[in-house]
């Protein structure tokens, strides 16, 4: 009997640790499909200084667009500071497909963000909102981060 109860408690903590995800969704806005963060598999994410962050980020087009912006809000306490990506032209960024997007077509995009040596060691939250032409958001995450060595 304890045999059976060890195994049902092992296969709950192994459901729960893989539904933990590796962002938030951002209010009112729409929500990726999936989002893969390199080395982190629950938040909040540790990004190394020095290093580049790495994720995937799989969404349905909500609305045709031409064009596609990384938008990147980094939040700290009550600070916002926009952060501008060395690419941004997101298009450029798109894994397998390419601009214009049609709604409903599923995209991936690749984010690679900088993290410099000399950022402080701070918890913050990172928010990327993928732009279309017209100003609306195709997909948006937060991301609760630890910036650390």
């Amino acid at each position: 009997m304890a045999l059976i109860n060890y195994a049902y408690i092992l296969v709950v903590f192994l459901v729960a640790d893989s539904m933990q995800s590796s962002f938030l969704p951002c209010a009112g806005k729409p929500a990726p499909l999936s989002v893969s963060i390199t080395g982190c598999t629950s938040l909040p994410c540790n990004f190394k200084r020095g290093t580049d962050v790495e994720a995937r980020v799989t969404f349905k087009a909500a609305q045709n667009s031409k064009t596609l912006k990384p938008d990147v809000d980094v939040e700290l306490g009550k600070i916002h500071q926009k952060y501008p990506l060395p690419q941004q032209n997101a298009c450029r960024d798109l894994d397998k497909s390419e601009c214009p997007l049609n709604k409903g077509d599923t995209v991936t995009y690749k984010l690679k963000m900088p993290i410099e040596k000399f950022y402080p060691k701070v918890s913050l939250t990172i928010q990327l909102n993928l732009i279309g032409e017209h100003s609306e958001s195709q997909a948006c995450i937060r991301i609760p981060s630890k910036i650390v060595d």
